[in-house]
């Protein structure tokens, strides 16, 4: 039983109906003025959905409209590109005034070319009917002519080989002699051009020369001790001669009295050079062996030092190879019988 309060009309107090309903139950009033409404609690999964996709299809349009935003956005922060022309054919000049005209910047290589004449363009990167942005790079590349004649390699081999190899190619040469340790007189050490460069128009290609070893000048070593003396000798890349020795009053024993060939000689490397040591008569003195043979440094040992040999590999040609290179005491110093000096042969 369900009861419900209605209004009297003449503003009285409520009065109570008592009713009945059957199979459902009456549902309650919203309001107590005007007549009765009533309220749906049914389930309405159908209008439930609806508003679903509708939120769904607002999110969509709201992500759709953010997404073109951006995207104007960052197609308005692009630089502006523009689309390169045909310029193979036109004079580099020409080429290069129209890339900057397009606001681009233009790089040229020149690069030799047998078929297209010099100072034309024939091939760009990017190539023509590409769209490019405004401030980048392209790059031209201009004929520079025909290779012409290649400078060939001649080194290590003698001039005068050279100079036919150049000869039937069409070039004459120019010979400049360049003092050189390594390389023998005569052979070449290099041209000028170098060698894989294109010929000079004049035809004309230097040959550099090796003259050989270039002269050594003997140290002026008079009055120095003979142990600093025979070092500067050596590194004037001289090699040591006879060792004489000679009492003289009133000098020390042990000081360079002279040297053969006298100081400031022009001499070939290695050449040996004869020293003259003050003495006290009678004393043995260490013998000079550096650029001996084994074999004759032994016999000029014999009864003065015991020799005691050690080797040293050297590069190969080297002029010291089978010969005494160095020696453990130096020339003219004073020994006692049966003391050993060590000798370094060079060895391969």
């Amino acid at each position: 039983m369900t009861v419900t309060e209605r209004p009297r009309s003449d503003g009285g107090s409520t009065g109570r109906r008592v009713g009945f309903t059957l199979g459902r139950r009456t549902p309650p009033r919203l309001t107590e003025v005007g007549p009765a409404e009533e309220v749906d609690l049914r389930r309405h999964p159908g209008a439930t959905l609806v508003g679903v996709v509708a939120v769904v299809v607002l999110a969509a349009l709201v992500v759709l409209g953010l997404r073109a935003t951006f995207a104007r956005s960052s197609s308005d922060a692009t630089a502006p590109r523009v689309v390169l022309p045909v310029l193979a054919g036109l004079p580099a000049e020409e080429a290069q005034r129209r890339l900057e005209e397009l606001g681009v910047e233009v790089s040229v290589d020149f690069t030799a070319n047998s078929t297209v004449p010099a100072g034309q363009v024939f091939s760009q990167s990017p190539r023509s009917g590409a769209k490019v942005e405004v401030g980048s790079e392209v790059v031209l590349r201009v004929s520079d002519g025909p290779a012409g004649v290649v400078v060939p390699e001649v080194g290590r081999v003698p001039a005068a080989v050279a100079t036919a190899l150049l000869g039937r190619l069409g070039l004459t040469t120019e010979r400049v002699d360049v003092a050189d340790d390594t390389v023998p007189a005569g052979e070449v050490l290099g041209t000028v051009p170098v060698a894989g460069s294109p010929a000079p128009s004049s035809g004309v290609v230097v040959l550099r020369v090796s003259s050989g070893s270039a002269p050594r000048t003997v140290p002026d070593v008079v009055g120095q001790e003979v142990g600093p003396g025979m070092s500067a000798v050596g590194r004037a890349g001289l090699g040591l001669g006879d060792v004489d020795e000679e009492v003289r009053s009133g000098v020390e024993p042990g000081v360079i009295l002279r040297v053969d060939p006298p100081p400031g000689t022009q001499l070939p490397p290695l050449t040996p050079v004869d020293v003259l040591v003050s003495g006290r008569g009678g004393s043995a003195t260490a013998p000079s062996l550096v650029g001996l043979s084994q074999a004759t440094a032994e016999q000029v040992a014999d009864g003065v030092v015991s020799l005691r040999v050690r080797t040293r590999r050297l590069p190969p040609g080297d002029r010291l190879i089978g010969r005494v290179v160095e020696q453990s005491i130096p020339v003219g110093t004073r020994i006692d019988d049966g003391t050993t000096l060590e000798v370094v042969i060079g060895v391969e």
